[in-house]
């Protein structure tokens, strides 16, 4: 067995919690059917700072929001720096994670699809780092290699080694801090900047 551990951020909106509490709810029906051998635990990571009515219904770890203005109204933006906070201080004992969204809904077990110290993730078609080389160059330079070495994939659904994910983390926090912050990045990327 190579567990994974699901973990899904969320803002504690009214609509986002809603959509964690179903989640969560096939979550737990899928892990119990056959094939579901590989979905370890559950973490519902709020990143609103404070805990909620839910944190006893869905296990849930509490990370600090980025400081006042740093998302620029982009809430997405408290995602990366959720999951570096989560992979700090929480105790995870599956090696494997992966990253879902609160609009995910799990409708059959899922298996661990990462092999080999190689993530699985799925292709965005909207997401065309080609497209937009001239931008990306600002934050991955040409000594780092060809643009298509970024994958058109978003940080989620991925199933990641955890200690490969602890690394990435914070350089997805900074760059996507640094994108939104660029004025071509953010308009040229939009809703999928942190993606």
């Amino acid at each position: 067995r190579r567990l994974f551990h699901t973990a899904v951020t969320a803002s504690g909106s009214v609509y986002n919690t809603w959509q964690c509490r179903v989640m969560y709810h096939w979550f737990k029906q899928a892990r119990r059917r056959a094939g579901g051998a590989d979905m370890g635990g559950f973490t519902r990571i709020l990143h609103s700072g404070r805990p909620d009515e839910f944190v006893h219904e869905i296990p849930t770890f509490v990370a600090d929001p980025l400081p006042d203005g740093a998302d620029q109204g982009y809430i997405v933006l408290n995602r990366p720096w959720a999951f570096v906070q989560w992979l700090q201080k929480a105790d995870i004992p599956e090696e494997y994670i992966l990253m879902a969204e609160p609009d995910h809904l799990i409708v059959k077990p899922i298996p661990n699809l990462s092999r080999d110290g190689r993530a699985a993730a799925f292709p965005f078609f909207y997401i065309e780092p080609k497209k937009y080389e001239k931008v990306l160059r600002k934050f991955f330079p040409e000594k780092e290699g060809p643009i298509t070495n970024i994958d058109p994939i978003g940080n989620s659904p991925v199933i990641i080694e955890k200690e490969s994910l602890s690394r990435i983390a914070p350089t997805w926090m900074n760059i996507s801090l640094a994108m939104k912050k660029d004025p071509e990045a953010d308009k040229a990327f939009g809703w999928v900047l942190e993606m």
